[in-house]
């Protein structure tokens, strides 16, 4: 079974989220200019010397969010902030923090019938207990917390959880499977929450083991769409729940930090427009000593570790700088230029 699969359905961006008045860092920026990564790399370097890191922690991280820089700039950005960052303090106040609405769409029964390989019918029903339910909510609060800690408490999830009690009785898939909670299928029931609230993530959960019958077959523990019409425009995180969520020595919530940072990576670069290297995708890990091309060379798990969160921290903490969190929107309001696009190098 793949861990996660990311689709990306690219909608015009209408609306934003709104920003609180008063902002937890006084060096976050209203306006994108230019600047040259050079003296940025001069700033940081004086202020390390005169051991004020806040002046050189920012000074790195606008090498990467306001300059043209090059690779060799960026990775060396990166290096320092990995080390710095950690060092200053987080904004621990939620009401500073931007609001990132999310509902959460539990389903409470999955009545669904199929042929196996053999041409025997199959007919399964899965019930989400309140012991389930429990569950969820705990991963759902995880994960939350995950997001406000790791983006300097710059972004919090606004989050609406609603259960769906109408049984599911439609998977997307064919034959003996496997099957996949498909959002244009579970439309009808989210339609009702969609109505009057613009959200920036969506996720359904659809209980896949125990109860009555086999275990439904999945292609994956989860799976992402950056932005589809089923959910004006939001993110959609599919998950079709087991019972032995979260995995062995994983951390509650990463299954879905994991599956959110693919979200986050796609609009960096498609909405905001910053360079698509600049945000690595969560799929991107590696264990030490892996020599196959790909992936984030600048993070490598432990074998002795067994939760790839120090890679999500890698990507939120040394690659997304907080001044990008701040600016994190599924939807740039019409006129207003893309930040990211400062990142870009002139043509010549």
């Amino acid at each position: 079974m793949l861990r996660c699969v990311l689709c990306a359905l690219l909608l015009t961006p209408l609306g934003a989220a709104e920003r609180p008045a008063d902002p937890p860092f006084a060096c976050l920026l209203t306006t994108a200019v230019a600047q040259d990564a050079g003296e940025c790399r001069a700033k940081a370097l004086a202020a390390e010397q005169a051991g004020d890191i806040a002046a050189a922690v920012l000074a790195w991280e606008r090498v990467i969010d306001r300059c043209p820089a090059s690779e060799e700039q960026r990775v060396e950005a990166r290096a320092r902030l990995k080390e710095l960052r950690p060092k200053l303090a987080r904004n621990e106040n939620p009401s500073k923090a931007r609001g990132w609405k999310v509902l959460v769409a539990i389903f409470r029964q999955l009545e669904f019938k199929w042929t196996d390989a053999q041409q025997n019918p199959v007919e399964v029903r899965k019930t989400v207990s309140e012991a389930d339910e429990r569950k969820i909510r705990g991963s759902v609060a995880a994960f939350g917390a995950h997001v406000f800690r790791l983006s300097s408490g710059l972004l919090r999830l606004d989050t609406d959880i609603r259960v769906v009690e109408t049984p599911l009785t439609t998977l997307w898939g064919k034959g003996a499977g496997p099957f996949t909670p498909a959002p244009h299928l579970l439309r009808p029931a989210l339609e009702p929450f969609l109505k009057d609230t613009v959200y920036d993530t969506v996720i359904a959960y659809v209980k896949y083991n125990g109860d009555q019958g086999p275990s439904v077959p999945a292609p994956f523990v989860a799976a992402a769409f950056a932005s589809i019409a089923d959910v004006k425009g939001a993110g959609f995180i599919m998950v079709p729940w087991h019972t032995s969520y979260p995995f062995p020595g994983e951390t509650d919530g990463e299954m879905e930090y994991h599956e959110w940072l693919h979200q986050i990576d796609w609009l960096f670069s498609r909405v905001l427009r910053y360079p698509d290297a600049l945000v690595p995708s969560s799929d991107s890990g590696r264990l030490e000593g892996d020599t196959r091309p790909g992936g984030d060379p600048e993070y490598a798990r432990k074998r002795s570790e067994t939760t790839w969160m120090g890679l999500y921290r890698h990507i939120a903490e040394d690659h997304i700088t907080r001044q990008m969190w701040w600016e994190a929107t599924m939807r740039l309001p019409a006129g207003q230029t893309a930040p990211g696009t400062v990142c870009v190098p002139a043509a010549k």
